[in-house]
Order: structure tokens, then sequence, then C-alpha cells
């Protein structure tokens, strides 16, 4: 096949690294930016993207001929933007080029069959650009027109300006004070066209496809620290990364560093050591008791800060926290700003935050590059406190309006109407946004994946209406919607996370009821019991305990009268397990699985379905915690004939009887001393109920034989970790009850029935 000759103008393929061919343009570099060394490349605007890129020869393909491969292997959204953006183009080429032809016959004169000039006066010489074994395009064969090029194959005889300096329309800086305009407070900061090198293998921050509106900056040679990698700060510092500042990262949970420091960030290993390591540092936590423990906890910000470091608060909080960490930072001679930022997760990715700043103006300007790299708009609002104050007036704006929305999406559908219909009238009338289209879809779509947490969102509801209460100003809109996003957070967020605690929790009692031996995790641990120390004691007992079972008892009675000692152990092949502590488990186990029925991924519909599964939980805890506080109550001739009876060497006499059980977190030994009734006797028989423990004077007949009970001796111990189970069940069953007590306060206010 023969080789395609390409030039500046032409509509090409070009194949970048490890990502997918895109549809771009040759295009003229800008002057000061030179050739690679070694690489027969063309410079090559990519649509959509706007992206810049030295491309190889080898990696280009004419746009046309190739066009319907493309098409077919890549099916993304972006992708067809793009070809959209391509086929935009030639159309508005074409009306050119016939506009051109009419005006060329008007006049009686022919259209030139010079192509047309595609560089600028001040560009570089063409020859400067391609390599010594290509062919002269001066030297050439006259050319079709550029309509004809356009239609037949690569190229276009049409300039794409490629200024490498301009004034970035879409990132300005607002200086606002209570003393400036905002119509005179307009300050556009110029911003460089990024150039995307060709490096095989490229990162994920370093992506070739990333928007080119924050252009290619000049970093600040500050260093720069950033805590808390959450879902915008993860964004954020992938920004800076890219945009070439050096940053030092630290989050609580470390792991979220690994790919950080794999870009080219530092660690750090405590926030202290962050402020102390960087001229700059970032903090962009979950709410305000976070921010404070950041700064005022052990190892934190505080001890880091000296005369001149910097420190911007970026978490959405109330502006008293905002006052009482500016006055702890300046007080150590540390020079502080907040700039919370208005987006979702992905405007953070995108580098699209609009960033909201107040406090020291020094600090703004320093920050002039962060800022730049990381948003699209930045505001400064004077004094510290400010943007607080106006991060949760949006805040409140937003989640007003999203539950609103999520309303109307409900009411259609119980109404028989198109949700989507009513998304796509919406979206055509004054309402239209992007974040509306893009949030509604995603929920036609049964896409719930958070760009902001449910908590968070209700968290500055929260703050903004008691703002609203200090400046006695009601914001009653808002606080039905904070009622409504309680609710929903509630179901969704707490609901979770009480069934995380009550499993944790119940893990922890079950564990208790099967302990392992220590170093053999295959065994249950043997525990040795002995019951009455006394030396008064007539009943003696060491007993061992492993798991619900009783495996060895040893057992010493001495007869009062005779002072005769009775010795009783188990045979070697019997054990005796409890029943009670066998049930008990069960009923733990029963309640776990429950709880993990509804795992986190579980969405809960109603406040009726949450307190129908506690309910069930509490029930299964109730019955666990009553089978260890109440032993089972048996009449003397169940006792009498049952196994525990037959499990000693030497036998039981006839005139005694043993039994163990559990009572409440100690486990007991009774011991019956009987004599038998003579036939002949005056006493009148009243045979004894049921009972856990008999009395001396109780009476049974068994076998044609009547006995009475002259002695009845008791001891017992605690079992430590009997006592720490029942502990567990009373924390677990509050946690319930907690649980079932909010959501009741909540659906009597939205007017619900638990059932």
């Amino acid at each position: 096949m023969a080789a395609v000759h390409l030039r500046i103008g032409d509509l090409v393929w070009g194949k970048l690294g490890r990502y997918p061919p895109w549809p771009g343009k040759i295009v003229s570099p800008p002057k000061d930016l030179k050739k690679p060394r070694g690489k027969k490349c063309h410079f090559v605007k990519f649509f959509g993207t706007e992206d810049h890129a030295w491309i190889k020869v080898e990696q280009l393909k004419p746009y046309h001929a190739h066009k319907e491969e493309m098409i077919k292997i890549n099916k993304g959204k972006r992708f067809q933007q793009a070809v959209d953006a391509v086929e935009d183009f030639l159309k508005k080429a074409k009306g050119k080029e016939q506009n051109s032809d009419g005006k060329g016959d008007s006049k009686g004169k022919k259209a030139s069959s010079k192509p047309l000039k595609i560089l600028e006066e001040d560009d570089e010489d063409l020859s400067a650009l391609r390599d010594p074994s290509e062919k002269d395009l001066t030297d050439s064969d006259p050319e079709p027109s550029a309509l004809e090029r356009l239609g037949a194959g690569p190229g276009s005889g049409f300039k794409w300006e490629t200024s490498p300096v301009k004034d970035d329309p879409h990132f300005h800086h607002f200086l606002l004070s209570q003393t400036e305009k905002p119509a005179s407070s307009m300050e556009p900061i110029s911003k460089r066209l990024k150039i995307i090198e060709e490096v095989t293998g490229s990162t994920s921050i370093q992506a070739a496809d990333s928007t080119a509106i924050n252009g290619s900056i000049t970093p600040t040679d500050k260093r720069i620290g950033f805590l808390g990698l959450g879902l915008m700060g993860s964004g954020i510092v992938s920004n800076l990364l890219k945009m070439g500042h050096i940053v030092t990262v630290w989050n609580r949970t470390a792991e979220k560093c690994d790919l950080f420091i794999q870009e080219g960030a530092r660690l750090g290993r405590t926030p202290a050591e962050v402020a102390s390591m960087c001229d700059i540092t970032f903090s962009c936590v979950s709410d305000p008791k976070a921010a404070r423990d950041l700064v005022l906890g052990p190892s934190g910000v505080l001890q880091g800060i000296r005369p001149g470091k910097c420190y911007i608060e970026m978490s959405t909080v109330d502006p008293e926290t905002i006052t009482e960490l500016s006055q702890v930072i300046t007080s150590r001679g540390g020079r502080f700003l907040e700039a919370p930022v208005a987006g979702s997760q992905q405007l953070s990715n995108d580098g699209m935050l609009v960033i909201l700043a107040a406090g020291d103006r020094s600090v703004y300007e320093d920050c002039s590059s962060c800022f730049q790299a990381m948003g699209k708009t930045s505001f400064f609002l004077g004094e510290a406190g400010n943007a607080a104050r106006m991060m949760l007036i949006l805040n409140m704006v937003q989640g007003s309006f999203m539950a609103t929305i999520a309303e109307g999406l409900t009411l259609a559908q119980a109404t028989g109407q198109s949700q989507q219909t009513f998304l796509d009238i919406l979206c055509q009338g004054q309402m239209a946004s992007t974040f509306v289209d893009q949030k509604c879809q995603n929920i036609l779509q049964g896409n719930f994946k958070p760009d902001y947490y449910l908590k968070h969102i209700q968290k500055d509801l929260r703050l903004a209406i008691c703002m609203g209460d200090m400046a006695n100003h009601p914001t009653p809109m808002a606080a039905a919607a904070n009622e409504e996003e309680e609710f929903n957070w509630l179901l969704k967020e707490e609901v979770h996370a009480v069934l995380k605690q009550l499993q944790d929790v119940l893990k922890e009692a079950s564990r208790r009821f099967c302990m392992p031996s220590p170093g053999l995790e295959s065994q249950l641990k043997q525990e040795n019991f002995i019951l009455g120390s006394s030396t008064m004691d007539q009943v003696k007992g060491v007993l061992t305990l492993q798991g619900e079972a009783l495996t060895q008892a040893d057992i010493n009675l001495k007869i009062a009268k005779s002072s005769q000692v009775l010795h009783f152990q188990f045979r070697e092949d019997k054990q005796w397990k409890l029943q009670q502590i066998q049930d008990a488990r069960n009923h733990v186990n029963q309640a776990l699985q429950l709880l993990s029925s509804r795992d986190e991924t579980y969405h809960f519909k109603t406040g009726a379905e949450v307190n129908k599964l506690m309910d069930a939980v509490m029930l299964q805890l109730t019955r666990a915690r009553n089978r260890l506080t109440t032993p089972a109550s048996m009449t003397l001739p169940e006792l009498a004939t049952s196994g525990l009876m037959k499990m000693f060497t030497p036998p039981m006499p006839g005139d005694a009887m043993i039994n163990f059980y559990i009572n409440l977190s100690k486990l007991c030994l009774t011991v019956y001393q009987l004599h038998v009734l003579p036939p002949n006797t005056t006493k009148n028989f009243r045979p004894a109920g049921s009972s856990v423990l008999h009395n001396p004077g109780a009476m049974f007949e068994l076998n044609n034989n009547r006995f009475e009970v002259s002695h009845v001796h008791k001891v017992e111990c605690v079992v430590p970790w009997l006592n720490d189970t029942l502990v567990f069940f009373t924390i677990s069953l509050q946690l319930c009850q907690q649980l079932k007590d909010k959501i009741s306060v909540f659906s009597s206010f939205w007017n619900y029935r638990p059932f």
C-alpha cells in the first residue's frame, strides 16, 4: 500500500499511548514548542477533548478512510461526541466553501486551485516539521480545493487557531469584599496550552483524554500538603499532581495514599509532619469535628505550624469552626484561608470545581496555580467565615432542590406518569441544567453511586438551618428538606451503621461461647472452676467447662452426721452439655443470620421494614438472655432419672442427687441429700412440683418409694465470659430499641405507620 502523506490541516485518527484512536486535526505547533528529537511525528489537536499531542507518523491514519473501522471498535459517549464535533466541522467547512465559490462566480473568477494557506505568518516554516525523508509538499502538483480534500479524505484548508498563550475564559478569579463591586472584581488569569507528550503506560492521573480547560499552568514552587483523600480530596490531589505541583499527602486510612505515591506524591506520617514539611497545607474532611481534630488533636496540624506557614481549610463547616481554626493558626504565626468547594466528585476529578475563598488574601494569591489546577472559577469573599456561610447557603439550596426533584419523580410514578417524560420536559424548560439531567438520569437508571454522601448534605442542611436560627431568619423549606434528607439518611446510612455495630457486638458474643485454646485454634478453651472454697462448705466441686459442655467434674460431699466424705467424678468417656448455653448460642447465631441478610447494598424503603427486622433480632436476643438468666425448672423425679445421675464413678448412691445449671453469669452446683419415707409414716405426703431449686422437706415418689429432701447444698462461681455475653446482649438490645425510637419519630413526622 502506498504511503499516505499527511499535512497540516488534515483530519486524522491519532493513537496516543494506551488510549484508543481519537479523531483530530494536524495543526501548527506553538512557535516556541520544539519537535521531539528522533520522532517522525505531527502535532495533533483532538476533537472533543481539545487536547494537543505530538503523535508518531505510524500512529496516524486518515480520518475518512478509517472512519467506519474506528466507529465499530469504540462506542463510548465521549468518543461519539468527538465524532459529532468532526462532522460539525465538516459541515461548517462545506458552507464556507460554497460561499466562497458563489462569490467567485459572481465576479467571473475561477476558484483558486492552490490550497488555502494554513499557517499564520508567525508560524514556523513547514519544513521544520517534516522529516527529510518526506516529500516536499510545496513541490507537489496543484491540489484540489479544500472542500474536495475534505470529502475525499484527510486534510482541511481551514486554520484551527492554536495560540500558545491566551486568556482562558473558563477560569476567573472573583475578588469580592464589602468595598468592591462584583462587576469590577473579575480578574481573568491566563493559562498556557496543555501539551501531552506521548508516554507509553501513562497513569490515570495523567490521562491523555482529560479536559484541557485547565490548560498547562505554571505550578507554584511552594511545597503543597494535602490532608484528606475522600470523594473530593482525591480528585483535587490528582489535578494538583497532573499540573506539576509538589504534593505531600496524608489520610486517616493510609492505603488511600498508595495511588498518589505511585504518581509522584510524597507521604506524610501525621498532619503535624505534613504542615511542618510544606509551605501550604490544604485540608478537606467530612465535618466540623473532623476538621477540629485534624488541627487540634494529637499530632495535629497546629503542632507543625510555624510563622509564615499557610493552612487552607476546604471542608464545608460552620462559620464558628472557621473562626476557631483561624484564631489558633494565626496565634502560632501561621496564615489562614478557608476555601470550601462547590461541585461533585466528577467535577473534582475534571478540575472543574468552584472555589469559595475567604481570609488572608495573600494566601489566596499564593494559591493561584493550585486553584487553577482544581477548579474553573474562584471567588474571594473577604474575611474568614464568609465562605463557610456562602457554602452552606448553596448546599441548602441544592439539598432542598434535590429533595423536591426526587419527590416529583416519585409522584410522577405514583400517578401513572412517565418519569422519563417528566425529565425531558424539565430539561427543556427554564430549570434545565446538566446537574438536573445527570442526577435524574442516574436515578432512572438505578445508578445511586454518590457524588456527595447523603450524610454530608444532611449535615450541611442542619448547619444552614442553625445559621438561619442564629440570624433570626427562619428557613422552613430547608427544614422540611432536612427532615426528609435526615430520614433518607437514616434509612440508607445510619440503619446500616447500626446493623454493622450489632453484627460486631454479636460476633464477639458468639465468640465467647467457643473460645479457642491458645495456640490450638481447632480446640475449645478449657476453663477450670472451683465451687465452694470455704471450709464450712459441705460440698466442694472442681468443674471443667469447655464451651457449652462440662468435660470433667470432681465432687466431694461431706456427710454432716458421720463426717464421712463421699467422692464422685465424671467417667472418662462422659461429658455433660449445658443446654442453656447451647440454646443461647443458637439464638445469637439466628440473630446474626437476620442481620447478614441485609448487607450494605440493601436499601430499606420504609421505617416499618427496619422495625420488623429489629423486632426479629430483639426476639432472638431476648430468648438468648432469658436462657442464661432463667434456668430450666425440673421436678425431682425428672432429676433423679436424668442422664446426669449415670455419669459418675463410683455410681451415685440412692440417697443423693446432683444438678448443674447456669444462673445469670454463674455456674451452679446443687446436691440434694434424701431419706426414704417409711410406708407407715404419719406425714402428709405432698409431691413437690417443678422448680429450679428445691427446698428441704420437698417430697417425691419414684419406683414405689417415697423420698424427702433432707439437706440442700448449693455452691456457685462466676464465669467471666458469661458476664461479658450478658453485657453484649444488653448493648445489642439498646441499639435495636434506639433505632426503633428514631424510626418512630420520623414515621410520626411523615405520618407513616410502622406496620
